[in-house]
């Protein structure tokens, strides 16, 4: 069976080499000392995940993501930032640039290895029958979102959690069973924060979604027909 292949960006050649050992036993692995060299990796090496660090020579991190999920060969590939900047203005900035998820350093390495897994998972599932919520399309198979049959590029994060509210429409969704549908076994080291900012980037990328996706103070979220 083929390994998944991990693309891993980071400047500093430690933590390169120690990624690429411990990955290694799992998953094959490709690296890049830079943003420049990573997009063009992305581009032409097919990977199925993008470990990114921000604090990088020639292109920041930021950037580069932002480069990533703009170009069509690329932006269906998840990525997950890997920073020493881990402030919550950092994880929103890296998260409304379009990363899937934020892992501060120092960090885990089983934590690491199991969002791995858990991304690469959500990123190999399909569903065939699109769902259809009023003027809202999603897609599973393609991961297309549309509102008004307008077109919406959402990170891989972002898809999830608006799939799990419009796919109950008109039923209070606890922040707990967000957490549980989108991080699977991970929800417990993502706290509720997280939720919030991917929230806003949908209101903020599917300006109409505001009057749709509606907060219960205390509880979550409700898609409103």
């Amino acid at each position: 069976m083929e390994k998944p292949r991990i693309l891993i960006i980071e400047d500093n050649a430690d933590t390169r080499k120690f990624l690429e050992s411990m990955l290694g036993k799992e998953f094959e692995i490709i690296s890049a000392e830079n943003g420049v060299i990573g997009i063009d990796y992305a581009r032409n090496k097919s990977p199925d995940l993008i470990l990114l660090d921000i604090m990088l020579p020639i292109l920041s991190g930021y950037d580069a993501c932002s480069l990533l999920k703009k170009d069509e060969k690329t932006k269906r590939i998840p990525i997950i930032f890997l920073s020493a900047k881990n402030t919550v203005s950092d994880i929103t900035h890296g998260l409304t640039a379009g990363a899937d998820d934020y892992i501060p350093k120092p960090f885990d390495y089983k934590e690491l290895v199991a969002r791995v897994r858990t991304r690469l998972r959500k990123s190999a599932e399909s569903v065939i029958q699109p769902l259809q919520v009023g003027d809202l399309r999603i897609d599973p198979s393609t991961r297309e979102v549309s509102f008004g049959g307008k077109n919406a590029q959402l990170t891989l994060t972002e898809f999830d959690i608006l799939r799990c509210l419009a796919a109950k429409a008109g039923t209070v969704i606890s922040r707990d069973q967000i957490l549980r549908d989108v991080w699977k076994n991970d929800h417990s080291d993502t706290n509720d924060r997280t939720i919030d900012v991917h929230i806003r980037a949908l209101r903020r990328k599917i300006p109409l979604l505001t009057k749709h996706i509606i907060s219960i103070y205390g509880v979550g979220y409700k898609y409103e027909k």
